[in-house]
C-alpha cells in the first residue's frame, strides 16, 4: 500500500452499540454489565468505554468545570517539595542547599529531632526562603524555626512565599499561608475520595464567615494524599477545584486561588517487596501533576522503615523524570477534554457536594467528629476496602499477589516525626504480620500434583502464589498417580500441610484411599457436597480465587510449630 492509497483509505463509522455487540461476543456469555463495568468503593461505576456522546450530555457543565479547574490553577507546573532531614540545624542547611541544587524547589522542613537554631543558622535559612518558597510542618514543641522571619529585611518579607502547618498559632509574612485544610487524616483512616472532598468543604464551611471571606481565603491551603487509582485521583484534585468554585459562589464570591499540596499515599505502601512502592509513587505522582497539584512530595519507597540518602534521592527523581520526560509541567490542565476524566470529575463533584450537605445537616464537621458519625462512616468503607484486598479483588503487587517469600524484610518503623503515618491504616499491614509470623514457624508444606505437571500447572502455580503471600514455600511433588503415591510422599517428607492439584475425576479416584496425619486442601472451587464427601479422608478445605486469603493463611500457619 502506497502513501497515496493510505490517504484515500476511509474507515467505516462505528457506534457504541457496535462496540458493545463485539464485546459481548468476545465475552462468550459472561454478563456485560458485571464483567466490564467496574464499581468503585465510592459507589460510582466506571464504564468500559467513554464516548464523545457521553461527554456532550454534560456539555454545559463540562465547559464551566474546565474553566473552574484552570482558573483555580492559573499557571502550569508544580513545585518539587521533597523533605530534607538532618540531626542538626547546620546539617539541615547543608543538606537543603544540596537538595535545591539537585532539583528540589521548596525549602521543606518537617519537625523531627526538634532542632536548635542559632541566630547565624537562621540568617542562612532566611537567605534561602527569600529565593525559594517554604513548606514548614511543625509540632507544638518545635517552632523555634519561625524566628527566621526576624532575620529578613522588611522590604524583602513580601518576597517570602509558602505555607506553614503548625500545631500552635504561627505568625508569618503576608504571603505565607498558615491555615491548613488537611484531608490526609481522613485518607489515612481509610476514607474514600468522596469522604476527602466532602470533609474538605465542611472544614472550609467552619473556617469562613461572610464578612472576612477574602482575608481568610488568602491564608488557607489544602493538602491531599494521592493513592494509586490513577484516573480517580486525577479526577479528585480536579473535582476539588470545581467544588471550591461552587463553594465560593454560595458566598457570592469569585473563587480566589487556593493552593493544593499533595503527597504520595502510604495507604498502599508495603514493607514487603518495597521497591514496588516506587511504582506506586510514580503512579500517584503522575496522577497528582495531571490533576493540577501546586506542590508535591514523594515518600521514599522505604519510608515505612526509615529512608536513607539513596531512597530519598530516588524519590526526588520520580518528580524530575516526570517533569523532563512528559513535559506536563508546560500544560495547565492536561486532563481537560478527556471523556473519562471529565465524566469522572463531574461524578465526584456531585457525590462530594451531596456528602458535604449531609455533614452540614448532621451539624457540621466538628459535630460529626464529636458524635463519631464520620468515624463510623469512614470505618465502614475501610472494612470494605480491606475485604477487597483480602479476597484479592484489589491487588497489592508483591504483597497479596506475586509475593516473594525470599525477599528480606527491612526492620524498622516510620520516623517518629511522622506520627500521622504511624497510625495510618495500611492495606499491607495484615500481610506483613503474616510474613513475620511465618518466620517464627516451622511448617513443612507441599503442592501435590495428581498427574503430569502440564495438566495441573495452572492450579499448581496458583497455589504456590497463594501460599507465597504468607511466606510459605512448599515442596513440589512429582506426578503422583495413586493414593498410595500420595501417602508415601507425605510420609517420606514429613509434610504438615498439603494441597492436592488435579481434576475432579482424579480427586474422586485418589482421595478415598488417603491415610495421612497431614492437613489436606484441594485446589479449586468445589461444592459443599464434594468437600463433605472428601472430608472423611482428611480433606479440610479448598483454595480458589476469591478465597479470603488472610484468614486462610492464618489457619495454615497455625499448623506450624514454634521455630527454635
Amino acid at each position: 500500500m502506497t502513501i497515496e492509497s493510505m490517504k484515500q483509505t476511509n474507515f467505516s463509522e462505528r457506534t457504541y452499540e457496535d462496540w458493545r455487540e463485539a464485546a459481548e461476543k468476545t465475552l462468550k456469555g459472561k454478563p456485560f454489565e458485571k464483567t466490564l463495568k467496574t464499581p468503585t468503593i465510592e459507589g460510582l461505576t466506571l464504564e468500559p468505554l467513554y464516548t464523545k456522546e457521553m461527554l456532550e450530555r454534560l456539555d454545559s457543565f463540562v465547559r464551566s468545570q474546565t474553566i473552574a479547574v484552570q482558573n483555580g490553577k492559573r499557571l502550569p507546573g508544580w513545585f518539587v517539595a521533597q523533605e530534607t532531614h538532618a540531626e542538626t540545624a547546620a546539617g539541615y542547611l547543608d543538606a537543603m542547599k544540596k537538595d535545591l541544587k539537585r532539583g528540589n524547589e521548596m525549602v521543606v522542613y518537617t519537625s523531627n529531632q526538634n532542632l536548635s537554631w542559632s541566630d547565624e543558622e537562621l540568617k542562612s535559612l532566611a537567605e534561602l526562603i527569600v529565593h525559594y518558597p517554604l513548606y514548614f510542618r511543625l509540632s507544638s514543641d518545635d517552632n523555634g524555626i519561625l524566628r527566621v522571619f526576624d532575620f529578613i529585611e522588611e522590604e524583602q518579607l513580601a518576597h517570602v512565599q509558602g505555607v506553614i502547618y503548625s500545631e500552635a498559632p504561627a505568625a508569618a509574612p503576608q504571603n505565607v499561608r498558615t491555615q491548613l485544610v488537611d484531608t490526609i487524616p481522613v485518607h489515612n483512616a481509610g476514607g474514600t475520595i468522596v469522604h476527602e472532598l466532602g470533609v474538605a468543604l465542611s472544614i472550609l464551611a467552619e473556617t469562613f464567615s461572610k464578612h472576612e471571606f477574602q482575608t481568610k481565603a488568602a491564608d488557607i491551603w489544602v493538602r491531599f494524599a494521592v493513592d494509586t487509582q490513577f484516573f480517580q485521583e486525577i479526577a479528585k484534585l480536579r473535582a476539588f477545584r470545581v467544588l471550591w468554585n461552587a463553594f465560593c459562589s454560595a458566598y457570592g464570591e469569585t473563587a480566589p486561588i487556593l493552593p493544593v499540596f499533595t503527597e504520595t499515599s502510604v495507604r498502599s505502601y508495603s514493607k514487603l517487596d518495597p521497591y514496588v512502592n516506587l511504582l506506586r509513587a510514580g503512579n500517584a505522582t503522575f496522577s497528582a501533576v495531571l490533576g493540577g497539584t501546586n506542590a508535591h512530595t514523594v515518600h521514599p519507597h522505604d519510608f515505612l522503615t526509615v529512608p536513607d540518602e539513596q531512597s530519598s534521592r530516588i524519590a526526588r527523581n520520580v518528580q524530575l523524570v516526570i517533569k523532563e520526560e512528559t513535559h506536563v509541567s508546560h500544560v495547565l490542565d492536561a486532563a481537560a477534554g478527556s471523556y473519562f476524566i471529565e465524566t469522572l470529575t463531574k461524578e465526584f463533584v456531585d457525590a462530594a457536594w451531596s456528602y458535604f450537605l449531609e455533614i452540614e445537616e448532621a451539624g457540621g464537621y466538628s459535630e460529626v467528629i464529636k458524635s463519631g458519625w464520620l468515624t463510623d462512616d469512614i470505618q465502614a468503607k475501610w472494612v470494605e476496602r480491606k475485604e477487597k484486598v483480602a479476597a484479592r479483588e484489589h491487588s497489592l503487587i508483591g504483597t497479596n499477589i506475586y509475593a516473594n517469600p525470599q525477599e528480606p524484610i527491612k526492620e524498622g518503623k516510620v520516623d517518629d516525626s511522622h506520627l500521622v503515618y504511624m497510625t495510618a491504616k495500611r492495606l499491607a499491614a495484615p500481610f506483613e504480620k503474616l510474613r513475620a509470623q511465618s518466620k517464627l514457624k516451622t511448617l513443612k508444606t507441599a503442592v501435590l500434583h495428581l498427574g503430569p505437571l502440564k495438566t495441573v500447572k495452572s492450579q499448581s502455580d496458583f497455589v504456590q502464589g497463594f501460599l507465597a503471600v504468607g511466606g510459605i514455600e512448599p515442596l513440589l511433588s512429582p506426578a503422583l498417580n495413586s493414593a498410595q503415591d500420595v501417602n508415601q510422599y507425605l510420609a517420606d517428607n514429613a509434610i504438615d500441610y498439603a494441597v492436592l492439584c488435579g481434576p475432579k475425576e482424579k480427586l474422586d479416584e485418589v482421595v478415598p484411599g488417603l491415610e495421612t496425619a497431614a492437613v489436606l486442601d484441594v485446589a479449586g472451587k468445589y461444592s459443599k457436597d464434594d468437600l463433605s464427601g472428601w472430608a472423611a479422608n482428611g480433606v479440610a478445605d479448598a483454595i480458589f480465587a476469591g478465597k479470603h486469603i488472610i484468614s486462610k493463611l492464618e489457619q495454615i500457619l497455625s499448623l506450624g510449630k514454634e521455630a527454635i
